[in-house]
């Protein structure tokens, strides 16, 4: 680890190098980190005009939104086992 540090201090041009190589990295990381944003505010908004046309409630604090997700996972635990082909229950 030592020589590679002591490389790049002794060599400008590598160190130049090496700097854009990483901020460049940075960069593509940060601009994919943003475009899931995008995709999952969305997405978010697409279920909370589908809750608004269908007329059911929409959830207005973060503790109703666990609640309302602990429930829906609950149901399709139950309601799935139930469904299943019986060569694919253990």
């Amino acid at each position: 680890m030592e020589t590679i540090i002591d490389a790049l201090i002794a060599n400008k041009v590598v160190l130049a190098v090496a700097v854009l190589i990483s901020i460049v990295i940075v960069l593509s990381a940060f601009t994919k980190l943003i475009k899931v944003a995008v995709v999952f505010l969305a997405i978010l908004i697409l279920y909370i005009g589908y809750l608004v046309y269908t007329g059911q409630r929409v959830p207005k604090t973060k503790q109703e939104v666990i609640e309302y997700g602990a429930k829906k996972i609950d149901t399709l635990k139950r309601d799935g086992v139930r469904t299943l082909p019986r060569g694919f229950r253990k």
